[in-house]
């Protein structure tokens, strides 16, 4: 076997191993070392965004900002190398049927030692880049695997960067995110942006009939879409009380699992009942059933 065919082998195995930043992480230095680089620093965008999933290795010497800031002509996709102390190259790798773009600069410390062929370092940059799409697609697909083996899940999910450019999306995203009229294929936007104050902490949102929950991860965001849930309109507390109400627990259970006073979990039925607008538990546990809502798992205490 080649060393290029290694490689190529090495990076696919890696993005079906561990979760898609550690991939990401791994597969650069895998790259690095085949290369026979010092340093290396690798960002995915959007066509055009402003940021996208970032890693290097340690020490690379280079930054987010830096690769951001590179111009690259349509026609010379490799920057020519630099004058400095050492050697460094950098590259622009469009994804295989999107708009999604890998840019990555590779350091050199000994100007002794040549840069790959132009066509070895491109042909080896987009292997990776395809396996680093691979892992985000195992990611969000995840979801749907847990739902068919009849698991709580919490909706189709897709990962996006700041600008709503999908870098990854489930089949059920797509489909949900089909009818609104938006992209969900592997650089396609979103028919809407994310709202300003979630792109910093988890938060959720309700857009043309569905229930968004975002979440920023790894330079990138987190989104789970699906159908509203009659449970949507209660609190996080006033969701694990319904859940385990409606699973049948006691309010003395309840209480004990959630570390309140029983007084306490008997408040709460209330203003679920009435939120729901049921008023036995025999009519929450129908509607949860008919909504396909099941009951929390890993409960453990709630904050005050």
């Amino acid at each position: 076997m080649s060393p290029l065919d290694s490689l190529i082998r090495n990076l696919y195995a890696v993005s079906l191993e561990v979760d898609w930043r550690t991939a990401r992480e791994r597969a650069l230095g895998l790259l690095v070392r085949y290369l026979g680089a010092d340093g290396g620093a690798w960002l995915t965008t959007g066509g055009g965004s402003l940021g996208g999933a970032y890693s290097e290795t340690t020490q690379s010497g280079f930054s987010k900002a830096g690769l951001l800031g590179l111009r690259f002509r349509d026609d010379e996709p490799l920057l020519p190398p630099t004058s400095s102390a050492f050697q460094v190259r950098a590259l622009r790798q469009p994804h295989e049927g999107g708009r999604l773009v890998s840019v990555v600069a590779l350091r050199w410390n000994d100007r002794k030692k040549p840069p790959p062929e132009p066509q070895l370092l491109a042909g080896a940059v987009a292997h990776m880049a395809e396996a680093a799409v691979l892992a985000m697609r195992q990611f969000v697909q995840r979801d749907e695997w847990l739902r068919d083996m009849g698991r709580p899940n919490r909706g189709a999910a897709a990962l996006v960067d700041v600008r709503g450019v999908v870098h990854a999306g489930s089949d059920r995203f797509t489909e949900l995110m089909t009818t609104l009229g938006g992209g969900s294929s592997n650089g396609e936007r979103l028919s809407f942006p994310l709202p300003e104050n979630m792109l910093d902490e988890t938060g959720a949102f309700v857009r043309d009939g569905l229930h968004l929950r975002v979440e920023p991860m790894g330079g990138l965001y987190l989104v789970h879409a699906r159908k509203p849930l009659p449970l949507d309109v209660l609190s996080p507390r006033e969701q694990q009380i319904a859940r385990a109400l409606g699973a049948g627990k006691t309010f003395k259970s309840v209480a004990r699992q959630c570390d309140i006073a029983v007084s306490t979990v008997a408040n709460h039925a209330t203003r679920i009942y009435r939120k729901l607008g049921v008023f036995r538990r025999e009519e929450l546990v129908e509607l949860m059933r008919s909504s396909g809502i099941g009951p929390a798992t890993g409960a453990g205490k709630l904050a005050a």
